[in-house]
């Protein structure tokens, strides 16, 4: 067996003096390592500004009333499968929230 991520062999149980031949050669390590994933920069932007969301659509637009709604239904079956957690690295996943929210 073999570790795929690491390509080391793996014996769980390894028998005294047992050879396996069945293992492919150890792979050897990449030419050049890969180059990081960023995210671009625009230089060319012209305004930086703060936005008040709240601001952005009247006090009685449905908009509000569909973001309440989805606000007091139990969306914890939602939030359970997200695996992006505190304290680890990665990206931040969308809050099921303001996705129910546009889907609806």
């Amino acid at each position: 067996m073999r570790n795929e991520a690491a390509g080391v062999p793996l014996k769980l149980f390894p028998e005294a003096g047992e050879k396996d031949d069945a293992l492919p050669p150890e792979p050897v390590a990449e030419a050049e390592p890969r180059p990081p994933r960023l995210k671009p920069v625009n230089r060319k932007q012209l305004l930086m500004r703060t936005v008040d969301v709240e601001r952005l659509i009247v006090e009685d637009h449905p908009a509000r009333a569909i973001w309440e709604f989805v606000g007091r239904l139990d969306l914890s079956a939602f939030y359970r499968d997200i695996g992006a957690v505190e304290g680890v690295a990665g990206r931040s996943a969308w809050d099921p929230r303001l996705l129910i929210s546009l889907w609806v």
